[in-house]
């Protein structure tokens, strides 16, 4: 059988070059993401007004920073880009108007108007400002039907409600168009609002109470909202897509009565592209939501959180030094390169990929940064990486001290050394809500077999302890053993199958090879070797396949077997598909190199049944094999005592 060997255990990195981090040109996260960058792109070229982009991405991603990037490296244009100011409406002051002006005019514009309103008032020649102010508004005819109601309202000796006839609710210093995130959603920080004045017990409002809102802000350029804001108040969202649709955004507040009701301001044009963020989850959540409008958004797209390794290697580093340079952080040396690189391996589960979670790499720099100027070194090592991860692991891992607690006093009964018929040791992976440090565990369990119908009794599951993903795994494991051993006579024998000392729920199917091994060991009678453990899922014709948690459940079982001793003889067997899954830490690889503890692929129930009974498993056929004793126990069992009396005496007749 195949075992692995300790440089099996960690993925391998090109060479460097280098001698220093920064010796490597920064990259951003942003430069990373193509298929985003495509989706900016076609976002940007679409020339209806107001387009969504759905944006899929992961915890930890910083979105606002991440689509500015993207937004800058696809250099919009400004052709949707205005300024926007509110004037009192002379012919209906309970309704202000809106007025568009070119991109930066707004200043210009306010302080032509305060002359143009000075010549008229003094009855002096207006019509050149009037023609100035239309010149270099590119002739707007809203703008010029304004001009021509205000001087008429002047020149017939009309008041007006505020002396500031212009309110400037928003302009922009440059031409570059907007990009505008928004956090913590309400009513009026997305859509504005009309404020009011109270005056001798009389409510009022004007133009200049108006407050402009993300979206008036965000037009011309770009808002990005989070789903699970919008999924939190779904009344912003209907709204939202309302104006959108629409075109305009009006001033209605979420309350059915205003304090004014006859003031409404004129709802102003919406020119902007949405972006909306999330991950995959507030996604779904978002197409439950609103399923017409999740199905009419045709421009989606997912931020990618892992690398190819060999192809992208470069990047990587490139990512690394845009997050020290970023963060503010010492140096790296070159060996403390292939540190963070592992650790971005592990992230991800893959010797071949490495994780970009900016929040985690930055976090674990950052961490090493502190180590390193403490010792008051220049640069950051190894050495002060390897101190990080051990500080991390130190504050986070009092749980797995209270988990071996049991093992040491004796209370959890777990077995790494000697032989028991139909007892295995399963791996597991003990993950607590709002706890990021997941952690192996090892488990035993136990099978035995008596006279029945040939079904599996599944503990966990008539106990309403196990998942559905359990259940459907126990169901295959009664699938292979009816077509191995029961394709002519159904069985005698039923089984119980038991995960002991398991007090909470339990999922997943990773435990189905183990079951069936510990199952194939109490039909055959035959002991099991305690000192290995088992993690695998199965199908119908025993076929292993691979699971998660992996390294984890590897690192679980190495942890029991230092609490009670290594032998030399300790081990796992794994799926032989889940070998690229491989990122242990140095403990277990020492171990692995020096020979205490051992790692083996399988492919097959054939080959796991061997390892843990040192039994060939052979076929039902062949006597002398783990499956023909099965047979042979099963055929035995199927026929009557009095007819196998009758047949024995039958064919014993000389």
């Amino acid at each position: 059988m195949i075992e692995l060997k300790a440089e099996d255990l960690l993925p391998t990195y090109p060479a460097l070059s280098i001698s220093r981090l920064s010796e490597v040109e920064p990259r951003r996260y942003a430069d990373t993401q193509p298929r985003a960058l495509s989706a900016i792109n076609r976002l940007i070229s679409l020339r209806r007004p107001c387009e969504t982009l759905l944006l899929a991405g992961l915890p930890g991603v910083d979105y606002e920073q991440t689509v500015i990037d993207l937004i800058d490296t696809c250099s919009p244009d400004n052709q949707t880009l205005f300024d926007l100011c509110y004037a009192e409406n002379l012919l209906n002051p309970a309704r202000p108007l809106w007025l568009t002006l070119r991109p930066g005019s707004g200043p210009a514009f306010c302080a032509q108007i305060v002359e143009l309103l000075r010549h008229l008032n003094l009855h002096l020649d207006a019509e050149a400002i009037v023609n100035k102010i239309l010149d270099d508004q590119g002739q707007d005819p809203k703008i010029a039907d304004y001009l021509e109601v205000l001087s008429a309202h002047v020149a017939q000796g009309g008041e007006f409600v505020h002396p500031l006839l212009i309110n400037l609710l928003i302009h922009h210093q440059t031409e570059t168009p907007p990009v505008v995130y928004g956090r913590d959603l309400n009513w009026r920080s997305l859509f504005g609002a009309v404020n009011y004045q109270t005056e001798q017990g009389t409510i009022f409002s004007h133009h200049h109470l108006l407050e402009a809102g993300l979206i008036r802000e965000a037009c011309g350029g770009f808002l990005v909202l989070p789903l699970e804001e919008l999924l939190d108040q779904p009344d912003l969202w209907f709204k939202l897509r309302n104006a959108m649709e629409s075109g305009f955004l009006d001033w209605s507040g979420p309350e059915e009565l205003t304090a004014t009701p006859l003031f409404v301001p004129e709802a102003s044009p919406v020119r902007l592209k949405l972006i909306l963020v999330g991950n995959p989850m507030t996604m779904a959540a978002f197409s439950q939501l609103d399923p017409e409008m999740a199905e009419r958004i045709f421009l989606r797209t997912d931020l990618v959180a892992e690398l190819d390794a060999e192809e992208h290697y470069d990047l990587f580093l490139e990512v690394l030094a845009g997050l020290r340079q970023q963060r503010d952080l010492l140096d790296f040396d070159v060996a403390a390169l292939p540190l963070l690189s592992r650790f971005a391996s592990r992230l991800c589960e893959h010797q071949q990929m490495l994780a970009i979670v900016e929040n985690q790499l930055g976090a674990l720099m950052q961490l090493a940064d502190c180590v390193a100027r403490e010792e008051q070194s220049a640069v950051v090592t190894a050495e002060h990486v390897t101190a990080a991860l051990a500080e991390q692991e130190y504050r986070l891992n009092y749980i797995v001290e209270q988990s071996d607690q049991g093992v040491h006093d004796r209370q959890i009964l777990l077995q790494t050394d000697g032989e028991v018929i139909g007892q295995i040791n399963g791996l597991s992976v003990i993950e607590i809500m709002g706890h990021p440090y997941d952690f192996g565990e090892p488990v035993r369990l136990t099978a035995t077999v008596h006279m029945g119908d040939g079904d599996v009794a599944d503990i966990e599951r008539k106990a309403e302890l196990a998942g559905h993903i359990h259940a459907k795994a126990m169901m295959i494991i009664h699938g292979y053993i009816s077509n191995q051993f029961g394709e002519e006579n159904p069985s005698p024998l039923s089984a119980n199958l038991v995960f002991e000392q398991s007090y909470h729920e339990i999922d997943g199917d990773s435990a189905s090879l183990t079951g069936l091994c510990a199952l194939l060991s109490a039909l055959a009678r035959k002991p099991i070797y305690q000192h290995l453990a088992v993690t695998g899922a199965v199908d119908q014709f025993g076929n292993v396949q691979p699971v998660g948690g992996l390294n984890e459940k590897i690192e679980g079982f190495f942890r029991i077997c230092s609490i009670q001793g290594l032998t030399g003889k300790q081990g796992v067997i794994i799926p032989a598909s889940n070998q690229l899954q491989l990122i242990l830490n140095d403990e277990v690889i020492n171990a692995v190199r020096e020979g205490q503890f051992h790692i083996y692929p399988v492919s097959h129930v054939d080959e796991a049944i061997s390892l843990l009974t040192g039994c060939v498993a052979g076929s039902p056929d062949e006597p002398d094999t783990l499956f023909g004793t099965i047979r042979n126990r099963l055929d035995d069992l199927a026929v009557p005592p009095s007819s196998a009396g009758w047949l024995a005496r039958l064919f014993g007749r000389g």
